[in-house]
């Protein structure tokens, strides 16, 4: 009869002891589940600040001249910077405050103001890469 309780007890503890491993690997797996929501949501966040910057920079008036021009704007502190080219074409440069994300968006010029390409918009800088930072 004592063996019998034995093997029972034996079987309980194993019980715990799997649970006890289940949970563990669980929690694991949630904290690197949350990182992961983090960083997807620190990029959506980045993604919106830079497409807002395009939207408000391709709004804006821009004086001549060559090489980056750029514009903070004070509330959200989104950047937009415009580069033009000898052909008449412009690449605008959207990003939020302090954001590692930058859009870009190929435009033309009209007179002062920049009308977007349909097709123009891009997530990388299409220039070399010594061009691409203003």
């Amino acid at each position: 009869m004592r063996q019998g309780g034995n093997s029972a007890l034996g079987m309980v503890i194993l019980v715990l002891l799997m649970g006890s491993a289940t949970l563990h690997i669980s929690r694991y797996q949630l904290a690197q589940g949350m990182s992961l929501l983090a960083d997807e949501r620190q990029y959506i966040l980045d993604f919106h600040q830079a497409q807002s910057a395009l939207r408000w920079g391709s709004t804006l008036s821009w004086p001549p001249g060559e090489g980056w021009l750029c514009r903070q704007e004070k509330t959200f502190g989104w950047q937009s910077c415009l580069r033009r080219d000898e052909q008449g074409r412009a690449l605008l440069r959207g990003e939020g405050e302090g954001r590692e994300l930058a859009l870009w968006h190929w435009a033309e010029n009209q007179g002062d103001r920049l009308r977007l390409s349909p097709h123009g918009w891009i997530d990388y800088c299409p220039l070399a890469s010594e061009l691409c930072q203003p």
